[in-house]
């Protein structure tokens, strides 16, 4: 169930006062008028492992963050494919492009695993931006470092050996998880997802983990792998 951030009926408790990236928060700080609005539109929403944040073409209803968990922002065409444009995680923000040109969500927005993401709606968010100027310059500065990151991105992926960029990503992929009872995690990405997030081919995938496997010890099958393999990709990577 939904619940709303509580607010007093002085000056409303800031809602991303206690989160672990509150520091960092586009609401933070915003013009005292407007703590209220922003106590009471908040929304903390938990989601099940495959759950639909918004879907793609749907109307723009709130700007997102990601406070737990990992979402997949995936651009699906007109015979059915699709392709996985950008992986979510904890302290991102999303949703916000379409918020920003005032159209509807390019992507889906899903859960990969179970998370929650904290919510601004739509109209009230512009009344905050309206009285609180400087949130819309930490909105656009968030647009210019995801940027950034995608250039450094770029950048990694020619100097760095697509094997060390394939351990990184499992490792990346796999923390916040609980193993089952054997000491396995499952992998929330396909091989087809991690060559997507990797900008190379899924026959490569299957080839560099073939190489882990040899190289670093990797114990997977299929999407289990056992947590144990983690600290020898950390060090691979």
């Amino acid at each position: 169930m939904q619940k709303r951030a509580s607010s007093s009926a002085g000056l409303a408790a800031h809602p991303c006062g206690a989160c672990r990236f509150g520091a960092a928060s586009i609401w933070q700080p915003v013009a005292d008028g407007f703590r209220g609005v922003l106590a009471r539109s908040f929304l903390r929403r938990p989601l099940a492992a495959h759950e639909a944040v918004y879907e793609q073409g749907a109307a723009n209803d709130a700007v997102y963050c990601l406070s737990q968990g990992m979402v997949a922002l995936r651009s699906y065409r007109a015979d059915g494919g699709s392709a996985l444009v950008r992986l979510v995680y904890p302290g991102d923000i999303f949703g916000f492009r379409s918020f920003l040109a005032e159209d509807g969500h390019q992507t889906e927005a899903a859960a990969l695993i179970p998370s929650r993401v904290c919510l601004v709606a739509r109209r009230e968010a512009r009344q905050i931006i309206t009285g609180s100027p400087q949130t819309l310059e930490r909105i656009a500065r968030r647009c210019a470092d995801e940027l950034a990151t995608a250039r450094d991105w770029q950048r990694t992926a020619v100097k760095t050996d697509n094997h060390k960029r394939l351990a990184r990503l499992i490792v990346q992929i796999s923390e916040g998880q609980t193993p089952d009872t054997e000491g396995l995690l499952r992998l929330p990405l396909s091989r087809q997802d991690m060559a997507a997030a990797l900008g190379i081919e899924p026959e490569t995938v299957s080839r560099l983990l073939g190489r882990l496997r040899t190289q670093a010890g990797l114990d997977i099958s299929g999407r289990l792998v056992d947590q144990g393999s983690l600290d020898r990709l950390r060090k691979v990577g």
